[in-house]
């Protein structure tokens, strides 16, 4: 396979693929790639991934060269079966974060194979809860900073 043309799947597939290091960080919490289909009660996925390329160069025939600029955003999906307000799922979701935050603040090369990655980073957070019939829930989505220069 040729030279990468973006870093989103690779960063992605390093926060939340297979043999991914959040998995052993988050005991009983399950990190998949994408949301699964039946949602357990503890859940990391990856989201979208969003945001500017810039073509630096029209080479001739060779390589044309990109500065990017994107978003992957992570969800943390916290479900408690019984509860009337989602004040523990909240904080339970803000726990799991945590984890997640200051793995990429330690990590900003991720696994450090992505080549053209020049750095991920912790650019926002939105937490969001809901109520239902069975219990209460919330998901926090984290928004990971992918800078790369590709040539």
């Amino acid at each position: 396979m040729g030279a990468a043309v973006s870093v989103a799947a690779s960063a992605k597939r390093a926060l939340v693929g297979n043999g991914n290091p959040l998995g052993a960080l988050l005991p009983g919490v399950i990190v998949a790639y994408s949301a699964p289909r039946d949602l357990p009660r503890e859940v990391v996925y990856g989201g979208q991934v969003v945001g500017p390329v810039e073509l630096l160069s029209m080479a001739g025939g060779g390589r044309v060269k990109r500065r990017e600029d994107l978003s992957l955003l992570l969800h943390v999906r916290v479900y408690q079966p019984g509860q009337e307000t989602a004040e523990t799922a909240e904080a339970r979701a803000v726990e799991i974060g945590d984890v997640i935050c200051i793995y990429i603040a330690t990590n900003t090369k991720l696994t450090g194979d992505i080549e053209d990655l020049r750095l991920a980073h912790v650019t926002g957070m939105d937490l969001d809860s809901w109520t239902d019939d069975d219990g209460a829930g919330s998901i926090l989505t984290i928004s990971v900073g992918l800078m790369s220069n590709l040539n």
